[in-house]
């Protein structure tokens, strides 16, 4: 089961989403979710799930939780006669009950028709352990276990309440908890049943559900890498300051970006497991700047693929490309991201809006792999044809870090596949959160740290002198524009451009040969 708030808005245009988001002072919620007059008339019910971690096993004990897990409601009900069937006179009771949702049995099936209200009409077809007649107008648990707690309307009174004295949970087990909430007393025909106020999930370190707990160790520890390796670029930015060339500025924005982007998500989710609120506010902003970080990252890695800097001075012709791809891919993604980020603390988000927008982010990240395999192809092919070894070289690294990060991101997308085929995502809460978000972020930051390692800053940059290919060498290998260059054979310098040695490479003289090893 999904957490079922009434009546949500499925059918909102994304332009609509978005400029609410922007605008909007409200905030999205996750462990500590209010409901603003939600309606819950005969017949309806309402689910929602939230993982939990128990005092047990729990990752830390921090305030606000203090090591203390309990789901407690805070709930002011309203009921108002809309026809003639209802009589204030009459009582009324909503049900609700909490249980971890693996053993979770609500309903019964019969003759093809599902109830989740135990019925007179049933009780007369099945008069058994599910439905009978003591057993009338109750939501129908299979669960032995597990006893419905009850909210009641008193005669002539048209307001109930749900306070912590009468539902409060303490969880005493790990895993995904639901809870329920109905109406299934006919007693309640004829009023507009309505509720407000909120329920507390709380998990021993405080609000924020343990799906994303992770998060926080995981962007601390990624904000506190990026910035050791930011102190050391800077100093040998600082040490080489006559030897910068364009490609090491690109870098250092790059990197300046990831580092604010982690250091964003870091303090978002830090404040939203003690206030159990997100500021709609923090969620653009984390947002902005990490779909920023993925479009320039891949619009440098595209600039390196075609030798920006080290083989040409320039990007020429592939600009226009880089650039309108860049707006693209940012466009997409960031209304892909909103969704996603909004669905992981708002259940009633549709999953056709995820994925029909998966499908063209798929299909850029698509395009933009293949621009960047095949300009590596051509790349290293004329670079292994003149004889530029120690470039070669550099390349060649580079591109095997980028088929080692490409397997392993097919891999992990199988296994995501497969938990998300077999109906296996539950059971995988604990590490949903790494599949599916922190190993792409893992992945990116090693061929990042790639390029930082074999593009650093080196006293050998002044050495950079260029002069123009041939126009048959570039036609041959795919490089039209005029920007193309070479720089001088490193054989003449007295020490290499970098550091990478050149010694099990071996010369190759027939172009038509060549080949990438």
């Amino acid at each position: 089961l999904e957490s079922k708030p009434p009546a949500p808005n499925q059918k909102m245009a994304m332009s609509a989403l978005l400029l609410l988001l922007l605008l909007t002072p409200d905030h999205a919620h996750a462990d500590l979710f209010e409901y603003h007059w939600t309606t819950l008339n005969l017949g309806n019910y309402l689910v929602r799930r939230v993982e939990m971690f128990s005092p047990k096993d729990q990752p830390a004990d921090t305030p606000p939780g203090n090591g203390n897990a309990y789901i407690q409601l805070e709930l002011n009900f309203q009921r108002k006669i809309v026809n003639d069937t209802a009589h204030m006179e009459n009582e009324g009771e909503i049900e609700f009950a909490t249980v971890q949702d693996h053993s979770l049995k609500i309903g019964y099936t019969h003759n093809e028709k599902h109830y989740f209200c135990c019925t007179r009409q049933l009780a007369e077809k099945i008069n058994n352990d599910v439905c009978n007649e003591n057993l009338i107008n109750r939501m129908i648990i299979l669960n032995k276990d597990i006893k419905a707690k009850k909210i009641v309307f008193q005669a002539n009174k048209a307001t109930a309440s749900a306070h912590s004295k009468n539902s409060k949970f303490g969880i005493t087990k790990s895993g995904p908890h639901i809870l329920v909430m109905s109406n299934c007393d006919p007693r309640l025909s004829g009023f507009d049943v309505k509720f407000k106020g909120s329920t507390v999930w709380m998990n021993p370190y405080g609000y924020l559900p343990a799906t994303l707990y992770y998060f926080i160790p995981f962007f601390g520890t990624m904000a506190l890498v990026y910035g050791a390796l930011a102190l050391v670029w800077l100093i040998l930015n600082a040490i080489h300051w006559k030897d910068i060339v364009s490609l090491q500025n690109y870098i250092t924005c790059v990197m300046a970006v990831c580092l604010i982007e982690n250091m964003v998500l870091y303090f978002d989710y830090v404040n939203f497991n003690e206030h159990g609120r997100r500021h709609h506010f923090t969620l653009v902003l984390g947002v902005l700047v990490t779909m920023f970080r993925r479009t320039i990252s891949r619009m440098l890695i595209m600039a390196v693929s075609i030798g920006f800097a080290i083989v040409r001075p320039d990007l020429g012709k592939n600009k226009k490309h880089i650039i309108n791809f860049g707006l693209v891919y940012f466009c997409l993604g960031l209304t892909q991201q909103i969704l996603i980020d909004l669905a992981k603390v708002h259940t009633n988000i549709s999953d056709h809006w995820r994925t029909l927008l998966a499908i063209p982010v798929a299909a850029a990240d698509s395009g933009c792999y293949w621009f960047i395999f095949i300009s590596l192809y051509h790349l290293i092919t004329m670079l292994r044809v003149r004889q530029q070894l120690v470039k070669l070289a550099v390349y060649k690294t580079f591109t095997k870090v980028l088929i080692f990060s490409l397997v392993c991101a097919t891999v992990f997308s199988c296994y995501h596949l497969y938990l998300t085929s077999t109906n296996q995502v539950i059971q995988s809460w604990r590490i949903w959160w790494f599949l599916d978000e922190g190993i792409w972020n893992i992945l990116f930051s090693v061929i990042f740290f790639a390029i930082c390692f074999l593009f650093r800053p080196s006293q050998s940059a002044k050495r950079y002198a260029y002069s123009q290919l041939s126009t048959d060498m570039d036609d041959e290998f795919g490089l039209e524009d005029e920007g193309a260059i070479e720089m001088d054979d490193v054989g003449e310098q007295d020490e290499p451009l970098f550091t990478l040695g050149d010694d099990d490479i071996e010369p190759v003289v027939d172009k038509k040969t060549a080949k990438i090893d």
